[in-house]
């Protein structure tokens, strides 16, 4: 089974690939949190203006498409 983040990105089980600082996040842990944050502050701008119930249908067609496409 191949799963890489790449490949989790191309069948959008993911929204986006945070990238580790050099060397891995063990190496510049304030880096990598940094990085997750900014990741996490955007995806949850997208959720800005939206009603819960509208969010909930946003994800669950989200999920429900996942392995169609392929």
């Amino acid at each position: 089974m191949k799963i890489t983040a790449q490949d989790l990105l191309r069948f959008g089980v993911i929204d986006k690939v945070v990238t580790e600082p050099t060397g891995g996040a063990h190496r510049d842990p304030q880096a990598a949190i940094e990085r997750a944050g900014s990741a996490i502050e955007t995806a949850l701008s997208e959720f800005a203006g939206l009603s819960a119930d509208e969010i909930v249908d946003r994800r669950a067609q989200k999920y429900l498409a996942i392995g169609r496409a392929l």
